[in-house]
């Protein structure tokens, strides 16, 4: 707070010394940019727009705006994949010394999935200190290539729709069953691929069989 009211201060001494000599202060309408990978990105102030280049790490609108004058940052459009947002970017130039708004981008997000079927609880089983046989749900753990996992249960249902990954675009996946679950035998299809967007992967196909 301390700066904020030390800025609008100057900015308020700035704009009566250029008011008495018949000027106003001007300000760019500016900020930093974060995570911007790809080319695409469009920003508006207005009726002005600007193209930001990837890799950019600030941008600035050319035309500089009076004392006063209210502005507001908005994102025309999105660079293909991402998705990105601003802060900082509304407000009324002078009330900071300088205008200095946030965009920050991050890639999309795709998933990797498909349906299951086969997966039943284990019947018929006597449990540690049980004493009456009751029928046992059943897992079987999933990976992509070294990293992400999921398990799927019989507890929740024996056969429907799951998603093993979430990945950008361009990133290569490879599904395959970590842990087979018990008295069955699972397979699974189209486990290799790579991503890409704007379509996410739903065509894997886990079957479960007994187990011989």
């Amino acid at each position: 707070m301390k700066f904020s009211y030390a800025g609008a201060l100057v900015a308020l001494t700035l704009a009566s010394l250029l008011s008495a000599c018949g000027g106003k202060a001007q300000y760019t309408v500016q900020g930093s940019v974060s995570g911007l990978t790809v080319d695409g990105l469009q920003l508006s102030n207005g009726g002005n727009t600007i193209d930001v280049p990837k890799g950019a790490s600030s941008f600035a609108f050319p035309q500089q705006i009076d004392y006063g004058t209210e502005y507001d940052i908005t994102i025309t459009r999105n660079p293909d994949y991402f998705t990105c947002g601003v802060s900082g970017g509304t407000g009324s130039a002078g009330y900071t010394v300088s205008i200095g708004a946030a965009v920050s981008c991050t890639p999309n997000s795709y998933t990797v999935g498909g349906t299951y079927s086969g997966l039943v609880s284990v019947a018929k089983e006597l449990l540690p200190g049980a004493t009456a046989e009751t029928d046992v749900a059943n897992k079987v753990t999933l990976i992509n290539g070294s990293g992400s996992q999921v398990e799927l249960s019989s507890a929740t249902a024996t056969s429907g729709t799951f998603t093993a990954a979430s990945l950008t675009n361009g990133e290569v996946y490879s599904i395959s069953i970590l842990k087979q679950p018990n008295k069955l035998t699972c397979s699974l299809t189209n486990p290799n691929g790579v991503i890409r967007a704007p379509n996410s992967v739903t065509n894997l196909t886990l079957t479960c069989v007994p187990s011989t």
